[in-house]
């Protein structure tokens, strides 16, 4: 990637994750832009103007979708593997306390999971379709309060697990204990405990977010942040909206 001239993320930005404060990501934001600006360029390199301009939506959705296997996501994977080897990560298989909010991602991360959901016969169907009409209205405090887990959750572990979203695989705690306590203070009908998460790290990840926003804004797609469960759902009530935003088109909720 030294050898591509880096394209701008100015029009995406970085977010900034919820409870860090700015002076604690200053140091880290002209690495976290400069790796997303390189992600960006070299799908853009690798997509050509045929990608870019082709008429045809098929094609540019199996580019960003292969994109997000072959470079993004394992690109994550690597970003949250350097900060673990210098952090004191608590999370483990079937530690699921997080797992109980909604989750903001990119439109191709809800298509990778609406597409693990493919069989019409498949139960987290239906359980996906029940938590969107239940949490439609809820802002983030209160889906929190519901002390209902994500829909797919199956016996407390992601069923999704490899395509799971940037956020969820970066939503990290040095203290499994205080997720416990507060889960069960919610379950109580009492106010959750703060988490304590790495922001720092969410942050860092948030730079594999902005690429994929970068490209899908360079080749015409709508970039927007959305919710998980809800854009799922979407997909599954109608599938066609997959073509319809390979073809351009504004149609999912932005948060």
């Amino acid at each position: 990637m030294d050898s591509i001239e880096l394209r701008s993320i100015g029009d995406v930005g970085l977010p900034m994750p919820k409870g860090l404060r700015e002076e604690v990501a200053a140091p880290f934001v002209e690495h976290v832009a400069t790796k997303a600006a390189a992600l960006r360029s070299q799908a853009m390199g690798l997509a050509g103007p045929t990608i870019a301009v082709g008429r045809n939506p098929w094609m540019r959705l199996k580019f960003m979708l292969d994109i997000m296997g072959a470079s993004i996501l394992p690109q994550a994977e690597k970003t949250i593997a350097e900060f673990a080897a210098q952090a004191d990560i608590k999370c483990r298989a079937g530690c699921s306390f997080c797992c109980h909010q909604n989750v903001d991602v990119t439109i191709p991360e809800a298509m990778l999971v609406a597409l693990q959901l493919g069989d019409e016969a498949d139960p987290r169907r239906t359980a996906i379709l029940a938590a969107a009409d239940a949490f439609r209205d809820l802002d983030d405090d209160a889906r929190i309060a519901t002390g209902k887990p994500c829909p797919l959750l199956v016996d407390h572990r992601c069923s999704v697990y490899n395509v799971r979203p940037i956020n969820c695989r970066s939503f990290t705690s040095p203290d499994a204990t205080n997720c416990h306590e507060s889960m069960r203070r919610i379950e109580a009908g009492e106010a959750p405990l703060p988490i304590e998460v790495y922001v720092v790290l969410r942050f860092l990840c948030g730079g594999e977010q902005a690429a994929i926003r970068g490209i899908c804004l360079d080749l015409g797609l709508q970039a927007d942040i959305v919710e998980l469960t809800q854009t799922v759902a979407a997909i599954i009530r109608d599938p066609m909206l997959i073509e319809r935003w390979a073809a351009g088109d504004k149609v999912f909720a932005a948060r």
